[in-house]
């Protein structure tokens, strides 16, 4: 037995498999849009406090030649990695995305490992900045400088001097602000500076 036709020549069979398979198509874009909302939410946990145990980068890091990022033993670390009170609003509390190392103005601020320098310049909260690229896919970022001596391209050596400590951007007092990142999430740099008891 023929199936019947329409006047344009295609059998309505035919029309309902081009709606099944653009249904079809429309589930799997329906599903991979979901699995990357899951991943980002991953990687955003990853940033937060309560990150699960395998968003650590202690693993990572240790393949490279490592400086501390301070040319100076007189230092303390005056605030760590996540939530604490706003320094400027003892009412609200605020995420904090690195660590404060405290120290003189003008303390040397050095490169934490090899790189190169992505970004150097001011922001409002940050003050005068540098971002550092790695090798390994991660980033180092140093906040509230008051000097700059690095510029944009530029190729470091773990322990070259970057500039010097300061209080400039949103800042209380004379402090190096130090930031990890990877493909741009934030972590806990704790493990890599050793101050896991010192925070």
């Amino acid at each position: 037995m023929q199936r019947k036709k329409n006047r344009t020549g295609f059998s309505w069979t035919a029309r309902r498999r081009a709606a099944g398979r653009r249904k079809g198509r429309l589930t799997a874009l329906l599903c991979g849009l979901l699995l990357c909302c899951a991943a980002a939410a991953a990687l955003r946990a990853c940033a937060r406090e309560e990150a699960p145990a395998g968003c650590s980068l202690k693993s990572r890091v240790p393949d490279q030649d490592f400086a501390f990022p301070l040319g100076t033993s007189g230092w303390y670390v005056s605030s760590g990695y996540g939530w604490r009170v706003d320094p400027f609003d003892e009412e609200q509390e605020d995420f904090h995305q690195g660590v404060d190392l405290a120290c003189s103005e003008g303390t040397p601020v050095l490169a934490a490992m090899d790189g190169v320098v992505f970004a150097a310049g001011r922001s409002a909260s940050y003050g005068n900045y540098i971002r550092l690229t790695h090798s390994d896919g991660t980033e180092t970022l140093y906040a509230h400088l008051q000097y700059l001596y690095a510029r944009p391209g530029q190729v470091v050596r773990a322990g070259e001097v970057l500039g010097t400590a300061g209080q400039t951007g949103r800042a209380t007092g004379p402090h190096l602000h130090f930031e990890l990142l990877y493909r741009a999430v934030r972590y806990d740099p704790s493990a890599l500076l050793g101050l896991e008891d010192a925070v």
